[in-house]
């Protein structure tokens, strides 16, 4: 954060994209510490995918045996959330 100006009221600066890289962090330190228990969840391994570019909602993207898909995010209520990605080939 930084300030500029010469009074009490002037702007704040916040570096936004910082915020961003940190909510990343956490969702992988997270995905990584919970692989057994999501391994187990789903049934077999997974792969992650980080979506750190800039500007990006920030997210991970899970592909169970390359196929069926989840997109994971940190909610605003700091939850991890899951959402299913129809797969073009057949239901999930």
């Amino acid at each position: 954060m930084s300030f500029f100006g010469s009074e009490d009221g002037d702007w704040v600066e916040l570096d936004v994209d910082l915020f961003d890289r940190q909510r990343l962090a956490s969702l992988q330190q997270w995905l990584d510490e919970a692989r057994p228990r999501l391994e187990e969840w789903l049934g077999t391994d997974y792969d992650i995918d980080i979506d750190n570019h800039p500007g990006s909602a920030g997210h991970a993207v899970l592909s169970v045996a390359g196929r069926r898909r989840f997109r994971v995010e940190i909610g605003r209520d700091d939850r991890i959330v899951f959402t299913a990605i129809p797969d073009p080939e057949g239901p999930l």
